[in-house]
This record gives structure tokens, sequence and C-alpha cells, in this order.
């Protein structure tokens, strides 16, 4: 696949200043922009909030992709049409925007306080087109797990409800399938290698993103207590294949509880898919 195309389908079911900021890119992991592509897609960041913020119609229509989706904090969904007719608050516009590129994709992070804010930015012929915009408010302290305690993951474990179309989009949902099944047998030597060492995990029912480490602490402590979350279950999704990157918009459920929104991103290093980024919205 080329770096000026992607391929993404839907699937629908009925279950229920610049050498300072290469510097900051590499010291996170991420691959860095060249100068020129980093003043573009900061210009292009830029403007999008900008147009936002004026209603400006015709730049904004100029800068989102053909499949944009915008999630909000509460996980009301807007198509590319809604977005361009409503506008949105943008949440977070003043805060400096932190950027992490993979390839073709670049990941744009505007956080503060409770509030975080990802938009996921994909390189096309025309420049940088935004395909996603999301919010997540966390809590002010950690809810515990919703539902009866259990090790037994089926969906999404071991069947899912759809099935995937391209080789890297089979090959990240069995790296997802990988990571599910490690925290809910508490296996951190199987989670471990599935998950990039910059991930973070952005939770509506978390006071703050989880680490890499975080989430390695926390696997051990379940195994050490015998004590499993119910892993949530998964309803239906799209998929978005950036050839570099694998992104899946998920519509999910933890047990007991309301339905979110789960975005997620994966890479291949060292031949397996890692994943990138749990962002998710409980839909109120």
């Amino acid at each position: 696949m080329s770096s000026t195309s992607y391929h993404n389908h839907k699937i629908c079911i009925n279950v229920g200043a610049p050498t300072f900021l290469a510097l900051a890119l590499l010291l996170f992991g991420a691959t860095p922009l060249l100068a020129d592509d980093s003043s573009s897609l900061l210009q292009t960041d830029k403007a999008f909030v900008q147009a936002f913020l004026r209603k400006d119609a015709a730049t904004a229509a100029s800068i989102l992709s053909a499949d944009f989706t915008w999630i909000d904090s509460v996980g009301k969904r807007l198509t590319r049409a809604s977005a361009l007719q409503t506008f949105p608050a943008v949440a977070n516009a003043d805060v400096e925007a932190q950027i992490r590129t993979y390839g073709n994709t670049a990941v744009v992070w505007a956080n503060r306080g409770k509030t975080n804010v990802l938009r996921v930015w994909v390189k096309q012929p025309g420049g940088w087109r935004l395909t996603l915009y999301q919010e997540v408010r966390q809590v002010e302290k950690s809810e515990p797990p919703a539902g009866k305690t259990s090790t037994e993951c089926v969906n999404p474990c071991k069947t899912i409800p759809f099935e995937p179309q391209t080789t890297n989009e089979k090959e990240a949902i069995a790296s997802w399938q990988g990571v599910m099944r490690a925290m809910a047998e508490s296996d951190a030597d199987l989670y471990a290698p599935l998950i990039a060492d910059e991930f973070t995990a952005t939770d509506t029912f978390h006071d703050r993103p989880y680490t890499k480490t975080d989430r390695l602490a926390q696997i051990n402590k379940q195994k050490t207590t015998g004590v499993h979350a119910a892993p949530q279950e998964l309803r239906d999704a799209e998929m978005f294949d950036f050839g570099e990157t694998v992104m899946m918009v998920a519509h999910e459920q933890r047990p007991g509880a309301k339905f979110y929104f789960n975005t997620r991103m994966w890479v291949k290093r060292d031949g397996r898919w890692q994943m990138l980024f749990s962002f998710n919205t409980q839909i109120e």
C-alpha cells in the first residue's frame, strides 16, 4: 500500500521549534517527520482548530478526510457532513499539540487536566487530512471494574462478530485478541510484546491515562490476587488500513455498564503488530 492511499471498511452487526520537536518525538519512540512535513502538519492542525473556531466551512472541508469521524466527550458521533454543518466546539483548542508520526499517519494529542483530545491525521495526495477527532473526559477517581469478575473471554478473545478485510487488518485483530487474552489470563509475558513502549490507555472511567508499565503492573497484581475483570465485548467496528498502521473505531460494552467508542491503532514493528493507544469514550 502506498503512502497516499488507504483502505477503509465498515462492519455493522446486530449483536446488541523543528530540532526540539524531532528530538522529543524520538524520545517518545515515534518516527520523526521531515522538516517540511513537520511544518506542514503543524500548520494544518492549527488550521483545523481555527477553522472550527471561526466556523470556516471552506477551510474545514479542505482539511477533513472523506470518512472523517468526530466523537465528543459524551460519545456523540458525527460524520464529516454533520461536523461541517454544526461545527462542534474543539476541546483544548489552546493546548499546544504533541505529535507522534508513524509512516503516513500522525497522532496528535491535546491534553489538559481530565480532558484528553486525540486527532489522527493521514497524508494523502493533497496533503494531510484529518480522519478522526475524539475526546475523553476522565473521572476524578478511577471506577472499579464493572460487572462480575471472570477469566472467561469469548468475545473478543476467541471469536469476533466480523471478518477483517485486509491482511494488515487481520494481523492487527489477531494481535488485539492476544492482548485481550493476556489481560483476561493475567499473562504479562503475552501482553508485553504486543504493546508499543509509548502506549497509553485513556479511558472515561479512569482518572488518568495508563502507560504500558501501568498495565503490566495491573496484570501482575491481578495474577497475584486471582481477581480478573470481565473483558469488554465488541459490538461493531470500523477499520482503516493505512499501510504502515491500522486503526479501529470500535463500539464496545463493559459488562453491566454503558456502551462506549474505543479507538485503537497498531503499528508493525519487529515483525509484529503492536498497539499504540486505546482511547475510550463512554456513550452517555
